[in-house]
């Protein structure tokens, strides 16, 4: 399902305030981050977990995240032993932006206590579009390598801007631009014929146009 813009499986358990999913696998659970949490942190540059073994009390902390706009704990969603952590994501930290229902799981998690923050998505929903609104979160196709924010300033200078960080990045690095320019759209597909490179999704919000552009 998505909601404002933001994908959250269906088969998948929410601890809304926490900003975390769960998937029950056999008597354990993995946890990861939610696109509310992973979307308004920006790329994470760290993660830390607590040691395999540790008892961890329901709303308390298993770990933590810090992107460059956000630094938060990630909290158990019940009382609970942490059975394994992710080794992956200790050393690419991002791996819980790119994909954070896959590859980007945080831990798993043995319950041993009854009570449960978790929520099925069609409870859950309602808290999420609320907590996404409330803070103004983006959630796009593909989560980017830079973000370029380029207000009051004309299309052609943003796309030559473009084109020379592209120009010292690797194929598939992801952008984020935004831009106020009325012509943006119209200009930006065109760059992008020119160019090669792949517009993946654009997206208008009252005057400022955002772009999410990958790297041939």
């Amino acid at each position: 399902m998505r909601i404002e813009g933001c994908e959250y499986p269906d088969d998948l358990l929410y601890d809304v305030e926490a900003g975390t999913w769960a998937r029950k696998e056999g008597d354990k659970y993995r946890v990861g981050i939610a696109p509310q949490l992973s979307w308004i942190s920006g790329g994470f540059t760290s993660v830390s977990c607590k040691a395999v073994g540790t008892g961890v009390e329901a709303g308390k902390s298993i770990g933590s995240v810090e992107g460059p706009r956000h630094f938060d704990v990630v909290r158990a969603p019940f009382d609970c032993i942490i059975s394994a952590t992710n080794p992956a994501l200790q050393e690419d930290p991002r791996l819980a932006n790119r994909d954070p229902f896959g590859r980007g799981w945080f831990a798993l998690l043995e319950q041993t206590g009854q009570s449960s923050r978790l929520q099925s998505l069609p409870e859950a929903a309602g808290s999420v579009r609320e907590t996404i609104r409330r803070l103004g979160i983006h959630c796009f196709a593909e989560f980017p390598d830079k973000e370029m924010f380029e207000i009051g300033v004309e299309c052609s200078a943003v796309l030559a801007k473009l084109s020379e960080e592209m120009a010292t990045s690797s194929s598939g690095t992801v952008f984020h631009v935004v831009s106020d320019d009325p012509p943006a759209d119209v200009e930006m597909t065109r760059w992008a014929d020119q160019t090669g490179n792949r517009v993946v999704e654009s997206k208008r919000e009252g005057n400022l146009y955002h772009f999410i552009v990958k790297k041939s």
